[in-house]
């Protein structure tokens, strides 16, 4: 049986918005994955913050955001996990569930430059191919040291994915929301509308919210 290739998407998710999903379609595209995993993370070691909702809520959000896309899934293997979130973990555990085929763990540029910090990292690089995010050729140059270093320690396989800067983030999108301004075609409509639901972010109560022609009544 021929191996497929498996894209590896992990993250916050806080939320989920258009850049997350165009980043993931173009791996997808550039490297011919037959299917990308989203995964968002449990309990980060690297990222404490009481208002992360929580991973079920994170976890609908991507399912709301990736159901249009049949070369998308999600999984929960990090949220259901007790305990500290370590990607060494969630890659074992995707060996065994897809044994024989090629893992690819995409990132982005400022991630890459801090991965020597992760735990196991040479256990990690001996099991993935790492597809870092280009987004501005000036990044070129800081990359490719990065990457030529990290082959040098860890024999690491790291490529790179020519990606073009879009000025979305999950922090700007929150901020927004907090203060009742538009966040339409920054994600998608149907997220917006859950985050409406669940009053994600808003830091007002028993108000009508609307963003661009999607109201919600909040009791």
């Amino acid at each position: 049986m021929k191996s497929r290739k498996i894209g590896i998407m992990g993250g916050t998710f806080n939320p989920i918005h258009y850049g997350h999903l165009l980043l993931a379609e173009t791996a997808r595209e550039q490297f011919g994955l037959d299917r990308v995993i989203f995964i968002p993370t449990g309990v980060s070691y690297l990222k404490k913050d009481d208002n992360i909702p929580s991973g079920d809520i994170r976890y609908q959000l991507v399912k709301t955001a990736i159901q249009d896309n049949p070369y998308f899934t999600c999984s929960r293997i990090e949220i259901d996990r007790e305990g500290n979130t370590y990607s060494i973990d969630t890659i074992c555990e995707l060996q065994k569930m897809y044994p024989g085929d090629e893992l690819y763990f995409i990132v982005g540029a400022d991630t890459l430059l801090t991965m020597n910090k992760w735990k196991d990292i040479d256990n990690i690089f001996s099991k993935v191919i790492v597809l870092a995010a280009i987004r501005d050729d000036n990044e070129i140059p800081e990359l490719d040291n990065v990457r030529q270093d990290y082959m040098n320690k860890y024999n690491a396989n790291i490529q790179f994915i020519h990606f073009k800067r879009i000025d979305i983030s999950s922090t700007d999108i929150r901020n927004r929301i907090s203060i009742g301004r538009s966040v339409k075609y920054l994600l998608p409509d149907e997220c917006i509308e859950f985050c409406c639901l669940k009053n994600l972010y808003s830091s007002r109560n028993n108000t009508v919210v609307d963003y661009d022609d999607i109201k919600v009544y909040k009791k």
